[in-house]
């Protein structure tokens, strides 16, 4: 008796070993029964936006190639707050990721060489730069303050609507230009002679409209979905900044990744930039064929002599900015 009742004990307790290894295998790789990890992103674009899009692109890829135990959840129109309280959440674990460039500068100061004009010479030479050793130390540096970079969307090049045409660099002299606030745009600007106005962009239409500012600067795109072909009849196609923003993941919930979901994460992202790439090209097409059939004048320019005036400003940055601008112009 006291042989089977040992016995019996010593299968309760094989069987229970079997099943907490059975366990333990399942939850190690993801696919178990342990509740997913969630990922919470904040856009401040409208839903309509190509960032949006490609973020909602990527939480389907994600929750295809996890199997369901990654989950990202996409809140856009600012619901959540702009993007620096996106990346502040990051950085207090209220939040999982965003899309962002300006912002980050706010914590890793090398970003602020995408706001120097002309310092890139085109979309080429600034994908050359991301994908250099440069590149990668500025992923680097924004990783170590938490924001991971898991890809990165072209922007369009920056261009100049204005109430009057700017043919050469000359026509600038004089002129009240809004630009964004940044320590590198507006000594550029105003080394090309315009007199810089800082305006929030959603103040921009009314201010154009009432005749407070001359002119403005944006991508084609914001240019047409802003409508600022209303009260503006001339774009100069200046070209002056070449940019991209990151899509980042908090470092913290990027840790707490097994190694299959962290591969199957940065497949989807992978995935992803080619997907906004080809809604990019889509936009600006579109951009461009609705400001011609609104009327607007578009002149190309001579960027060189642009170039060369906004190049004087660059001796007046700091010696941070400096370094950085060797290390865009060797990779040339």
């Amino acid at each position: 008796m006291r042989k089977k009742f040992l016995l019996f004990i010593s299968l309760l307790v094989m069987v229970a070993v079997i099943s907490a290894c059975g366990s333990d295998s399942a939850d190690s790789d993801g696919s178990g029964s342990s509740d997913p990890v969630e990922i919470k992103y904040s856009l401040d674009q409208p839903a309509s936006h190509i960032w949006v899009e490609a973020v909602n692109h990527f939480s389907e890829l994600v929750d295809e190639k996890t199997d369901g135990s990654v989950v990202i959840d996409v809140h856009d129109s600012a619901s959540l707050g702009t993007q620096r309280e996106a990346l502040e959440g990051m950085k207090n674990g209220t939040m999982g990721g965003t899309v962002s460039l300006e912002p980050v500068s706010g914590w890793v100061e090398e970003i602020g060489i995408f706001g120097i004009p002309y310092l890139f010479e085109d979309e080429n030479h600034l994908g050359d730069f991301l994908a250099s050793e440069h590149g990668e130390e500025l992923d680097n540096l924004m990783i170590e303050e938490g924001f991971r970079p898991l890809t990165y969307f072209m922007r369009a090049p920056r261009q100049i609507s204005s109430n009057s045409p700017i043919t050469s660099v000359d026509d600038l002299e004089g002129v009240n230009i809004r630009v964004p606030e940044s320590p590198t745009a507006p000594p550029a600007f105003e080394a090309m002679g315009a007199r810089v106005v800082t305006l929030p962009i959603s103040e921009v239409y009314s201010a154009l409209q009432q005749n407070v500012i001359d002119a403005q600067e944006n991508p084609l795109t914001q240019i047409y979905s802003d409508k600022f072909y209303e009260v503006q009849d001339y774009i100069t196609l200046s070209n002056h900044q070449f940019q991209a923003a990151y899509m980042l993941v908090s470092e913290d919930i990027w840790s707490e990744l097994s190694d299959e979901q962290k591969e199957a994460v940065q497949e989807a992202a992978k995935e992803t930039q080619e997907f906004e790439s080809e809604l990019h090209k889509k936009e600006l097409d579109e951009a461009m064929t609705g400001l011609e059939e609104a009327g607007t004048e578009i002149s190309e320019v001579d960027t060189s002599e642009f170039a060369e005036k906004a190049s004087e400003a660059y001796s007046g940055y700091d010696d941070l900015m400096q370094e950085w601008i060797e290390k865009v112009n060797s990779v040339k």
